[in-house]
């Protein structure tokens, strides 16, 4: 009787290998994207929370959505959290508030404003990178800080729900490719009067409306909520000016839509390291 064992040859061996090889080309991929899938889904039911938590915000201050700190003009400040210095609470590191848009020291803001009514300060992170800068508004590690990876709508900042002439339409918030201390608006508002570019007149304006480093977390989309409470996910091309509240036409100075553009125009797809800052409208979101 031949006790003898039998071993793989060569030949076996690297077809076994390749095999192995074919299957980890084909399911590598697909875990990649069901690992993206899991976290827009996480990122799109926090946005829901917190599109739900300023509709109620609104419900018990007199129909208003949370308010940011305003400026002499009565203009709101774009950023609230990355004060420098934030007095008691400075961070010793980067400056700013330690307890980013969480800290009593902070300005007035969304994030503060809404928390009570999600509780979680999780829900404000996404998995977007975390800023990791020496500036003000990077990522704070302190316990209990506000860091957020999503902006509220500048234009919608103080308003009242029944000043909205198309609410399910108007987004309230949207993601962002970082995490940072500061309850961040975009678009902001700042001007009532609009004498620049294409446009003289008077009426609320804002610009900042189309930055690729906004809406722009998960392969050139983001999540989205609005103003009704509702939110959903889309790429960027498929969000229109008119969906932050612009009710004229859009000026491009730097020519990426064109010199003016209908407030039906899509958003650029979010490409290159080009910041289009400069895309200005009038924002009156109760002529939508």
């Amino acid at each position: 009787m031949n006790n003898a064992k039998r071993a793989f040859t060569l030949i076996e061996l690297l077809v076994v290998i390749a095999i192995i090889a074919i299957l980890a080309a084909i399911l590598f991929p697909v875990f990649a994207q069901a690992k993206t899938a899991a976290k827009k889904t996480s990122s799109l039911s926090n946005i829901k929370q917190q599109a739900l938590g300023a509709v109620l915000y609104a419900g018990d201050s007199d129909d208003v959505f949370p308010d940011q700190n305003r400026d002499a003009n009565g203009f709101p400040f774009w950023t609230a959290g990355s004060e420098n210095p934030c007095g008691t609470d400075n961070d010793p590191v980067t400056g700013g508030c330690r307890l980013g848009f969480q800290s009593p020291e902070a300005h007035q803001n969304w994030g503060r404003g809404i928390y009570p009514y999600v509780k979680s300060l999780d829900l404000f992170k996404s998995s977007a990178q975390k800023d990791s800068s020496s500036n003000p508004w990077s990522y704070s590690n302190f316990p209990s800080a506000g860091n957020s990876s999503y902006a509220f709508n500048g234009v919608m900042l103080g308003k009242s729900q029944t000043q909205v002439s198309a609410i399910a339409e108007v987004v309230l918030l949207q993601g962002k490719i970082n995490t940072g201390r500061e309850a961040l608006v975009q678009p902001t508002q700042f001007s009532a009067s609009f004498t620049t570019g294409a446009f003289t007149g008077s009426g609320p304006a804002c610009n900042g409306i189309d930055i690729n480093w906004m809406g722009n977390t998960y392969d050139k989309g983001d999540v989205y909520g609005f103003a009704d409470g509702h939110a959903k996910f889309f790429k960027r091309t498929a969000i229109k000016f008119r969906n932050f509240g612009v009710s004229s036409d859009v000026d491009c100075f730097r020519g990426q839509c064109g010199t003016t553009a209908p407030n039906t125009s899509s958003l650029t797809e979010p490409t290159g390291d080009t910041n289009y800052w400069f895309t200005y409208g009038y924002c009156d979101v109760s002529a939508l």
